[in-house]
């Protein structure tokens, strides 16, 4: 049972924990019943919550229930003590019922729970709100009976949605990023990208569960004594230090698995990255070997005249000219993969230097081509003017 899904209940303050104990070390209970009718049915959800809260061990050490039946009728009160032993387990040892000022009919009260003292199963005492501390010392009573116990129910349920969202979304992102990272040491790299691919992104950020859990931490964790300033005195209850070795558990858990993602995702990032270089690489190696290179090849001649030699450099100018944004594309190729053989690991670096010096061959070779293609047609065009001139004076 999640808070949340109870809160408008355990927002009424019907039974709470105060982190009291009695002499015996065991919780004290609280039921503070009120002018209004108490729904039986809300007071025992809000008990089978708070029950569920203590570890085994310390409901192994009883606990003491204070009914507080002030602002409350004789019938009510009566009511609630027969509940406890259907509710509470069967560790109660003592009921407190705290009386009123105008108290109830003693004989009718002292013989109802003499009389079902043996099937309740534990003690029931009625007792008024200044004698408690005959069974409870005052530094483990809060304010409304007259103990020096701080407790905000509204600051502890807040915690509680707090540590219950927590708790939740850690534990379901743990077996997201567990999932998301044994999938990928599993496989070849083509079955480990489509498993990632499929469910790579968890579902919550995981720095922000992590900053969660840590100011949950810091919470929980808080100390506050006597001083002497005489500030409030106040200690962690017993549920608070139960969840503080969970957090820090799921906390430890947590940012190892996320660790993991994040060399997963690095990984991930650099393959990525070099799969879209080997792209990029084969989209130039395949241009300059295919198109670029049947270029060069259907335009061999010369020209046999001037005119014809500068239309053919006008053409051959504008086939340099589409492979200079292809060259202009080996350049940043060029640097990316040289930054990549700087920050890379062992295993890229053959394949990055073979995509380096494949790129480089057919760009070198290409480009020497082009400059052979280009010195040709430029003789070309000067003999023709030499000749064009001896022509002239003869």
């Amino acid at each position: 049972m999640e808070a949340s899904v109870i809160l408008p209940i355990l927002k009424k303050k019907l039974a709470f924990l105060s982190g009291g104990k009695d002499r015996r070390s065991g919780l004290i209970l609280t039921i503070p019943l009120c002018l209004e009718q108490t729904s039986m049915d809300e007071l025992s959800v809000t008990l089978d919550y708070l029950l569920s809260i203590p570890s085994e061990k310390c409901k192994a050490r009883g606990f003491t229930v204070i009914v507080d039946g002030r602002k409350s009728q004789w019938n009510v009160v009566k009511t609630v003590v027969l509940m406890l032993q259907n509710v509470v387990p069967a560790e109660v040892s003592l009921v407190c019922v705290v009386k009123p000022d105008e108290f109830w009919d003693k004989k009718v009260t002292h013989f109802c729970f003499w009389k079902e003292k043996d099937r309740l199963g534990f003690e029931v005492i009625l007792v008024s709100a200044n004698k408690l501390t005959r069974y409870i010392e005052p530094c483990q009573l809060t304010e409304d009976f007259g103990g020096t116990l701080t407790y905000d129910h509204m600051d502890w349920l807040n915690k509680r949605l707090v540590f219950e969202k927590f708790t939740k979304e850690s534990t379901s992102l743990l077996d997201e990023l567990a999932l998301i990272n044994n999938g990928s040491d599993k496989g070849t790299q083509q079955e480990r990208d489509r498993s990632m691919d499929l469910n790579f992104l968890p579902s919550v950020d995981p720095e922000m569960v992590l900053q969660t859990g840590h100011e949950l931490l810091s919470e929980l964790q808080q100390r506050r004594f006597n001083g002497s300033d005489g500030g409030v005195s106040w200690s962690p209850m017993d549920d608070e230090l139960l969840a503080q070795p969970q957090v820090m558990k799921l906390l430890d858990s947590l940012r190892e698995q996320y660790t993991r993602y994040q060399e997963v995702c690095r990984q991930r990032s650099k393959r990525t990255q070099l799969e879209e270089i080997q792209q990029k690489v084969m989209q130039v190696v395949n241009w300059l070997e295919g198109p670029g290179s049947e270029q060069l090849r259907t335009q061999w001649g010369i020209g046999d005249s001037i005119r014809a030699s500068q239309a053919l450099q006008q053409k051959h100018e504008e086939i340099e000219s589409q492979h200079s944004e292809w060259f202009a594309v080996y350049v940043e190729l060029n640097q990316q993969i040289a930054a990549l053989l700087n920050a890379g690991d062992e295993e890229d670096l053959v394949e990055l230097k073979a995509l380096q010096q494949q790129l480089s061959d057919v760009c070198y070779r290409q480009a020497s081509q082009l400059e052979f293609r280009q010195n040709l047609l430029q003789a070309a065009l000067e003999f023709h003017s030499v000749a064009q001139d001896v022509s002239f004076s003869l």
